[in-house]
């Protein structure tokens, strides 16, 4: 019969002989699938034919029983459609935004290798690509004017950010592993807004980007509640 201490010694020795793992997150996936679907809510702001998909992947290396480090890669896009008005101007615009990361994990376990909590700081990219035009209404007719939208406006950002996850074995080798884990990001931008760039671009004709871009940057792209859901495999 194992004594405890005997079942402690024998998975810390697995961990350390198995102390690499990769892991793919299908997290970003249903983020994306949900950007689509629920950037359809804000219509007229976005249209009908919204559309996002996304993916992340990790590394990690075991340091110890209750220590390990991670990197870790994830990219988010979503393709939109962007219409607002301000009487008679009304401002009709084809656009894709993504973002990617790269970040640092610093992750300690307790109980045993099971329940985690991760501390993380890294680097992140939000980038807009739009095409459009600015058009008038009179009389309910639609006149183009001589103004358009042809901008790939991007900014970077550092991120922080933490999350409580835990490591589910699967299968019979303890070398599969199922990891889903809840944290939330902040991400402190670095030079000029995207919306700022944009109103500039546009001659400032437009005036509340800033109230279209602030929430999907601060809660989907960038920072905000981040869900993983992770397939891992050691090695």
């Amino acid at each position: 019969m194992l004594s405890v201490y005997g079942i402690c010694s024998a998975q810390t020795e697995f961990q350390l002989t198995h102390g690499n793992a990769i892991t793919v997150d299908v997290g970003p996936t249903l983020a994306g699938l949900a950007v689509g679907s629920g950037m359809k809510k804000f219509e007229p702001k976005f249209g009908d034919n919204a559309s996002g998909i996304g993916i992340g992947a990790q590394y990690e290396r075991q340091l110890s029983g209750s220590l390990s480090v991670a990197g870790r890669f994830a990219y988010l896009g979503a393709d939109l459609g962007l219409i607002m008005e301000e009487r008679p101007l009304k401002v009709a615009l084809d656009m894709s935004m993504s973002s990617f990361s790269l970040e640092g994990h610093a992750r300690y376990y307790l109980f045993n290798d099971t329940f985690f909590v991760d501390g993380m700081l890294g680097y992140a990219n939000l980038s807009a690509n739009l095409k459009g035009n600015v058009r008038v209404s009179i009389a309910g007719v639609s006149i183009p004017l001589p103004v358009s939208v042809s901008f790939s406006p991007s900014r970077n950002y550092l991120k922080l950010g933490a999350k409580l996850g835990w490591k589910l074995d699967f299968g019979k080798t303890d070398v599969f592993f199922f990891e889903p884990s809840f944290g939330y990001s902040y991400g402190i931008g670095l030079g000029e807004t995207i919306e700022k760039q944009l109103e500039k671009k546009a001659g400032g004709i437009v005036s509340d980007f800033n109230d279209v871009f602030k929430p999907v940057e601060n809660y989907i792209f960038v920072g905000g509640p981040k869900l993983s859901l992770a397939f891992g495999l050691r090695f």
